[in-house]
């Protein structure tokens, strides 16, 4: 809507920044001292002024619409067409509209190129030949420069494909009949967005509740693997244990208790080959097999007067990779 006139001061610094960015407020100021000839020279200036492409401010001064019942209707009739039609109307319809000057009829073609872009971002060569009357192409394409230098479309010229892309194009004057339906246009647009939104809304909800059931589900796999791991390991060192206690059991079993205490019995080698045998079977360390052997041994003689000189025993290996056990000093097991 147009601000009211009389809010400004003649010189003021907000006229002349509202009249740089609306050149059409200058002439809307002469037109309401016009009558009659003045105003069909007023709307000639207007019709050939550079970066005028907007008249309806123009269009709606009483003094202008009078011009539309007099000897001067042509005058208001070419003001309309700039304001709503296009170039090929203007064809059609010469005898009710003045003689266009150079100046005019390329605005014109500018404002054609404009409503055909917004109908369309792609407007093949031929559409544009036959709407702007031009009957080669290259002077087609200059007229199309001139309207992208002139700021009133953005795009390119794609040669390959004879078509004219359009990214941008300024507005133009809208009837008032055209009002219900940009209304409607817009209205279509919102309950578009609307249900875009709650389709967003609706996959990120599921999203979301299917990341929670898979981090839970991979918490309870992992609680289920350290349960597992930890019985694993505890089965294992009892196993261990189980079977260095009975190998301990069957090789003292056959040693002779009855000697002196000042003697010592070391290990027959059957007995260190039957300990080489357990050691590659449950397949552990030398250093853990003595503590279960003590531990073994030491049950077996816990009513007798015996015991195990661990630190006089050595494993030492053996080129097929397996343990064999020697005895030095008073033996691997001394009796007291």
């Amino acid at each position: 809507m147009t601000p009211e006139l009389s809010n400004f001061e003649t010189d003021s610094p907000a006229r002349q920044q509202y009249s740089a960015h609306n050149p059409i407020e200058q002439y809307v100021l002469l037109a309401k001292g016009a009558k009659g000839a003045a105003c069909t020279e007023l709307i000639k200036q207007v019709l050939e002024a550079p970066g005028v492409h907007v008249f309806g401010e123009l269009l709606a001064m009483p003094n202008i619409e009078e011009l539309q019942n007099g000897p001067h209707a042509n005058y208001y009739n070419t003001l309309n067409l700039f304001a709503y039609g296009t170039y090929r109307q203007y064809l059609e319809n010469q005898t009710k509209l003045i003689q266009l000057s150079p100046a005019m009829q390329k605005k014109l073609q500018h404002l054609t190129v404009v409503s055909l872009a917004i109908k369309s971002k792609c407007i093949p060569y031929n559409e544009l030949l036959d709407e702007l009357d031009i009957k080669n192409v290259r002077v087609l394409e200059d007229l199309i420069i001139e309207a992208i230098y002139a700021d009133v479309i953005h795009g390119k010229l794609d040669q390959k494909n004879k078509q004219l892309e359009v990214d941008y194009a300024i507005g133009r004057d809208i009837r008032k009949g055209d009002v219900k339906e940009i209304a409607s246009t817009l209205q279509e647009w919102s309950d578009s967005c609307e249900t875009i939104l709650l389709c967003l809304e609706t996959q990120i909800n599921r999203a979301n509740t299917e990341k929670q059931k898979r981090i839970k589900h991979k918490e309870s796999i992992d609680q289920e693997i350290a349960n597992l791991k930890k019985a694993i390991k505890t089965q294992a060192v009892e196993s261990d244990e189980a079977m260095a206690t009975d190998t301990c059991r069957d090789i003292v079993g056959g040693l002779d208790l009855r000697k002196k205490p000042a003697k010592s019995k070391s290990l027959k080698g059957s007995d260190v080959h039957q300990i080489s045998r357990v050691v590659r079977v449950i397949g552990v360390s030398t250093q853990r097999l003595i503590r279960v052997l003590a531990i073994g041994i030491r049950s077996y003689f816990e009513q007798g007067r015996h015991r195990i000189n661990a630190k006089s025993c050595y494993a030492a290996s053996q080129p097929k990779s397996h343990y064999v056990f020697h005895c030095f000093h008073h033996g691997w097991i001394a009796v007291v």
